[in-house]
């Protein structure tokens, strides 16, 4: 319909601004267990995929796609590792602007401190390179724990379905804290809601009983989420899905300080399916802006550095969220004990 009203170049231009959208890289959060200290979880994922026909593999069961680049083992130091690779996508049912399109894809893997634990960072940049990081984070997994390296076959991520909805409204408002010293406080844009059709039932109250009458979806503005009387009244939480939040951080990173726009949300296959319980957590920057002017390798420097202080702040906060599950249900325990 659309291409019967717009002029051609505008069209062209709104199919463009499309693929720019699907091709935003979208970050995951993984990690796993390690078994014991001092092992040496890098030599095993040397020739992961030095075979083709390993990598091959990934995309059997992907329609249309073949590697450009194959994925890629490099190992960067004792501690961590990154896999990289880059796909096409020939589909010719599409326009002619989305009928030849490429997709890059990484993944980081990481031990940082002293703890037991392995961490992935995933970057996707269209559905198949986010399956193809699943494929690779499950060879990666299994291949640690068969060597008994790390403690689960499966790594450890965070879905929608990991959190009741009062959890997952408290994790969501919790991740404006930002994480210091490198990102301060954040400011909501917006946030994307619906209500639960299987939770209880709404109370007659009129600052929620409207939502029984409304489309799926609901973006509410503001400033501030404690404005957003959904969200701020903690009662109310029991009864609604939060679906998507964005915030603006203020960054700073030595010399270099700015603002990023940061998008939080749950991965569906498309913009219309609706979530389920194994949708998984995703993260991505819609913009970043610098106080000052730096050369692109050091605003890349600084976007992959706004990345890793969002990961740690996504880890901590949803460890939060799982301690104080943990102290309710042995609370739980001891008084069911005692009674």
């Amino acid at each position: 319909m659309a291409s019967t009203i717009l002029k051609p170049d505008e069209f062209s231009n709104l199919i463009e601004s499309s693929i720019n959208r699907e091709s935003i890289p979208k970050k995951k959060t993984l990690s796993h267990e390690l078994t014991a200290d001092n092992l040496d979880w890098v030599s095993p994922l040397k020739g992961l995929f030095d075979e083709q026909l390993n990598s091959n593999l990934l995309i059997s069961d992907v329609d249309s796609i073949n590697f450009v680049d194959f994925p890629d083992v490099v190992i960067e130091d004792n501690n961590r590792i990154k896999i990289s690779y880059k796909v096409n996508r020939k589909d010719y049912s599409k326009d002619w602007i989305e009928r030849d399109l490429d997709f890059s894809g990484e993944i980081i893997i990481e031990r940082s401190g002293n703890q037991l634990k392995l961490d992935l960072l995933t970057t996707h940049s269209s559905k198949e390179t986010e399956k193809i990081n699943k494929k690779i984070a499950t060879e990666i997994s299994k291949k640690l724990h068969d060597l008994n390296i790390v403690k689960s076959e499966h790594p450890n991520i965070i879905t929608f379905g990991a959190f009741d909805n009062e959890e997952r409204v408290r994790f969501f408002k919790r991740l404006t804290a930002g994480k210091k010293p490198n990102l301060s406080l954040g400011t909501v844009d917006n946030i994307e809601i619906n209500l639960d059709q299987n939770g209880p039932k709404i109370p007659n109250d009129p600052q929620i009983s409207w939502m029984n009458k409304t489309v799926k979806r609901i973006k509410i503005d503001g400033d501030r989420l404690n404005d957003i009387f959904l969200i701020s009244d903690e009662k109310y939480y029991k009864h609604i899905h939060i679906l998507k939040m964005e915030i603006e951080y203020p960054f700073s990173f030595g010399q270099n300080s700015g603002r990023c726009k940061i998008v939080f949300s749950f991965s569906t296959p498309s913009k219309k399916s609706d979530i389920h319980e194994e949708s998984e957590f995703i993260f991505f920057c819609s913009r970043v802006t610098m106080d000052n002017n730096i050369n692109p390798d050091a605003k890349k420097t600084v976007s992959q550095r706004i990345d890793f202080s969002l990961k740690d702040l996504i880890e901590l906060k949803y460890n939060e969220i799982l301690s104080e599950r943990s102290a309710k249900n042995s609370k739980t325990v001891i008084d069911n004990d005692a009674s």
